[in-house]
């Protein structure tokens, strides 16, 4: 390959280099927008967690008070039975055992009415923080809903303007050799967009290493393509071009 072919390659590649740049910044942000998404979701569905566990734990109380309210019934059933079978008992001792036994069912009775109280008390103080969460659901799914008409839309942007990259990279790929076409290419994709380096104050611009006199004298004699020994990109000069 001639010094001007080389040089011409060069050209055309570094071409080809300056699509792939705004080429790969697309992909990244196409990427990243549904990723920033995700983190506005996980909150909104952390909200929503929480209000469907505040939710199950009113329904529980619910259950607690309403087994107690049918212990309680139960209870006063007993103590009617209990009062209308005091007439009917023939002896004193009898009659003390019974009052006895309906003294600890009014101990009881008030021990189910202080509990179902509490249970009352606990299943109102729950609907508060039920109507409060409610009101935090509702401002995280607006905000979910407006991020997510926003990153739709600029991925749909993005993925417009890809395409019309993606055609000029292909009216220029057309114009390159395949050999050094396909090496360009395995760089490119190696290196998260990144082929092609000038080279600044003697040394590489992609990683920075310093270049010895005899690489740049190399890459001067365009007999070549010429790549970087730390960072395997294509190198050049962007004065000769």
């Amino acid at each position: 390959m001639v010094a001007q072919n080389v040089k011409e390659v060069i050209r055309k590649l570094v071409a080809m280099q300056k699509i792939d740049e705004e080429l790969f910044a697309f992909r990244r942000e196409i990427r990243q927008k549904p990723e920033e998404l995700a983190q506005i979701k996980a909150r909104f569905d952390n909200k929503k967690d929480l209000l469907h566990k505040l939710e199950a734990h009113a329904k529980e109380l619910d259950l607690a008070r309403k087994a107690k309210e049918l212990d309680l019934k139960s209870k006063e059933q007993d103590m009617i039975k209990a009062d209308v079978s005091l007439m009917q008992l023939k002896n004193n001792k009898e009659y003390q055992a019974r009052l006895f036994e309906i003294e600890n069912m009014k101990v009881d009775k008030a021990a189910i009415e202080e509990d179902i109280l509490k249970f009352m008390e606990e299943s109102e103080k729950v609907a508060k923080q039920i109507e409060a969460e409610k009101a935090v659901v509702a401002v995280e799914e607006k905000k979910y809903l407006a991020e997510k008409d926003k990153v739709d839309a600029a991925v749909q942007k993005l993925t417009e303007d890809s395409s019309g990259l993606e055609s000029r990279r292909r009216e220029v790929m057309i114009a390159i050799d395949k050999e050094p076409l396909a090496l360009y290419e395995r760089i490119v994709e190696n290196r998260d967009g990144v082929a092609m380096v000038p080279v600044v104050n003697n040394a590489c611009g992609g990683c920075f290493m310093h270049l010895p006199a005899q690489v740049i004298n190399k890459i001067k004699k365009y007999d070549g393509l010429v790549r970087c020994e730390i960072c395997s990109r294509l190198q050049y000069l962007q004065e000769d071009l």
